[in-house]
């Protein structure tokens, strides 16, 4: 698959390898506040590398990650440093599959691939000088955290203590559930970064160079043989033993998350079909994303269409752009 490059010459030479560097230095530096920064790093090297080809936008993806390592010495925070150097793999595996004209799907399953091995790697590398794995330690953290909130507010005095008692209690639940789901999580997570990635990726080639990699976002859909794997995970939570009711668990809110990236599809269709004003998008985001019936809402939605073809993707009337 051939792909048409900027020249070097029309590269911003500082702006990109700036953008690099600061996407990996501001979590470092402002701690859990920018923590979301991390997700943008395979965005950046992504684009930098479609755009500008490998050996242009390798570069200034190189000297950015240099600058950002003598920073992250200079102001000692070297472990965020590592951790982001995870996120890079992934972008450069995406813009590898693109130029091997690999299709959307195994384009994701080789970046999703990509991060979930560099984290794999990092905290292998990590363990050796260790007590503990730093699986078991974000465990640790997550209850301490629980246990440390149940005794700021009995202390503080400023919670009723029935409402005290059941946040315990529902704290307690969570322990127990989490180390349950804590890989489907994990998986949720990658899964977000390399959704966002190649959605975003796609939109802002498609807006700075007049195309991109794969069709718009709205006509994405899902292989039709993937709702067999939502089946069978339904089916394995409802059976009465461990541990299949623990791999269901993992496997419908992974299964759950991807259909959730489907009915976003559907619902941007109908955004652009109808004319919806900018505003009322945004309204809608904010209820779809923070709201506990947002993502159940998507998810059905995802699952209806296999069945239903809310788009009509698969009739000749659609096949133009809307």
């Amino acid at each position: 698959m051939s792909l048409d490059v900027e020249k070097p010459d029309e590269v911003k030479f500082y702006y990109h390898i700036l953008l690099v560097c600061g996407v990996i230095l501001l979590p470092g530096l402002f701690g859990a506040m920018f923590g979301w920064v991390h997700g943008l790093l395979p965005l950046i090297v992504f684009y930098l590398l479609h755009r500008y080809g490998k050996k242009v936008g390798g570069r200034y993806i190189l000297l950015g990650c240099l600058l950002a390592g003598i920073a992250c010495l200079m102001f000692q925070v070297v472990e965020q440093l590592l951790f982001s150097l995870t996120m890079l793999p992934a972008g450069f595996f995406l813009a590898d599959s693109i130029k091997r004209g690999d299709s959307k799907y195994l384009s994701g399953i080789k970046t999703a691939a990509a991060l979930a091995g560099s984290w794999l790697l990092l905290s292998t590398i990590l363990a050796t000088g260790l007590e503990h794995h730093p699986y078991t330690l974000l465990l640790m953290s997550i209850n301490e955290g629980m246990d440390e909130a149940v005794s700021y507010y009995r202390a503080n005095g400023s919670l009723p203590e029935e409402t005290i008692y059941l946040l315990e209690t529902t704290f307690q639940e969570m322990k127990t559930l989490l180390p349950r789901v804590m890989p489907a999580i994990l998986s949720c997570i990658i899964l977000l970064v390399v959704w966002f990635t190649m959605v975003a990726g796609n939109q802002l080639l498609s807006r700075k160079t007049g195309h991109g990699p794969w069709p718009q976002y709205r006509f994405w859909t899902l292989p039709d043989k993937l709702i067999w794997l939502l089946i069978l995970s339904a089916i394995l939570v409802a059976l009465p033993m461990e541990p299949s009711r623990t791999v269901g668990l993992n496997l419908l809110l992974v299964t759950g998350l991807l259909y959730c990236f489907q009915g976003m599809a559907i619902v941007l269709f109908y955004f652009y079909k109808w004319s919806i004003p900018h505003f009322l998008r945004a309204i809608i985001y904010v209820i779809l994303f923070f709201q506990s019936f947002g993502a159940i809402f998507l998810a059905i939605l995802g699952v209806v269409d296999i069945w239903f073809d809310l788009r009509r993707l698969h009739s000749t009337e659609n096949e133009t752009d809307i």
